[in-house]
């Protein structure tokens, strides 16, 4: 979603100095959690609320510690999936900045001293390029690492990538995810661009027919990216998924009139299609003269009965893990 700020770091951008010292983290227990009989027939989701700080861009080892503090608070519920929001691998590549970032004012007084620094970066089209591979070598000792060594799949958010154009390289906004041995098993490009992305970063919409379901331990598993969500063209790739994940990153303070925003999102796409259970998690915190906000929630469709929400994070604006468990589909529901 677009940030409300005129300034010219998009919301994207700010995402760059992730995560609170602080986690509040919800105690499993929620109506859907099963006993361990029930274990083999459930999967077990850990959803990470985060909250932006600067400092954990100081190195590249302060980002793998910070996440990693936050896959350690999730073991205890032993999670077959952790889910981290939008833009949490974004801002990878402004670690070399740090220094740029400390002494900056605002996000476009933070690209200008950047750009004077690099004579290659322009602009942030050509930041997030030219750190591309850096990133994706980043989420691989950080991401992919902790995916391995507790062995539990991770949605890693998304990062700005590189990806071959018809006639010059282009920017997408892509998730991934990582199974349980640290292999990429799906990714995905953000399809319904904001006018915020495609004008001041120039990055390149996803393409539908590319998007698909991906199964873990026997689920199938949709994801969407944010304003994504807002569009029912989404439900023909979804259509019979066990659980649809939104990851978000609103700029936007999280109002009454916002809150009416979020449920024409993910609550509504599950209400129209045969989708059980909907995971929206949103990144909040800020930086600069940015901010983020949202309310990250399990929605749950329940048979003549519409939509009610099962687990809703305590606040808009603070970090939070959210653990449910999320059953497997009756054979005989139709899909």
């Amino acid at each position: 979603m677009r940030p409300k700020h005129g300034a010219l770091l998009p919301a994207a951008i700010c995402c760059i100095l992730l995560f609170a010292p602080a986690l509040s983290a919800q105690q499993p227990g929620s109506e859907l959690t099963p006993s361990p009989a029930d274990h083999s027939q459930t999967l077990r989701v850990a959803a990470v609320q985060l909250k932006i700080q600067q400092s954990d861009l100081r190195s590249f080892a302060a980002f793998h510690s910070r996440i990693e503090a936050l896959v350690v608070r999730c073991l205890s519920f032993e999670p077959d999936l952790i889910v981290f929001p939008e833009y949490t691998s974004v801002f990878l590549a402004l670690v070399p900045y740090y220094p740029v970032i400390l002494a900056s004012r605002s996000a476009e007084d933070g690209l200008s001293r950047i750009s004077a620094r690099d004579p290659l970066i322009k602009g942030f089209r050509d930041l997030f390029l030219v750190n591309s591979g850096l990133v994706e070598r980043a989420m691989e000792e950080v991401f992919a690492d902790l995916a391995r060594r507790y062995e539990v799949a991770v949605i890693a958010g998304t990062y700005f990538a590189w990806s071959e154009g018809e006639q010059k390289s282009a920017l997408v906004n892509r998730v991934v995810v990582y199974d349980r041995t640290g292999e990429i098993i799906y990714t995905q490009d953000k399809v319904f661009l904001t006018p915020f992305e495609e004008q001041l970063l120039e990055i390149s919409p996803g393409l539908l027919e590319q998007a698909e379901p991906f199964v873990l331990q026997g689920h199938r598993i949709g994801i969407t990216i944010c304003r994504d969500t807002f569009f029912s063209d989404w439900l023909r790739v979804h259509a019979g998924v066990d659980l649809w994940i939104d990851i978000k990153a609103n700029g936007t303070a999280y109002t009454q009139e916002e809150r009416q925003r979020f449920l024409r999102a993910l609550p509504a796409r599950i209400d129209e299609g045969d989708i059980p259970y909907g995971l929206t998690v949103c990144l909040t915190g800020s930086l600069l003269d940015m901010f983020w906000e949202g309310q990250s929630s399990l929605a749950s469709k329940d048979p003549g009965e519409g939509i009610r929400f099962v687990e809703k994070a305590a606040s808009a604006s603070e970090e939070e893990i959210l653990f449910f468990s999320i059953p497997v589909r009756d054979a005989n529901s139709p899909h």
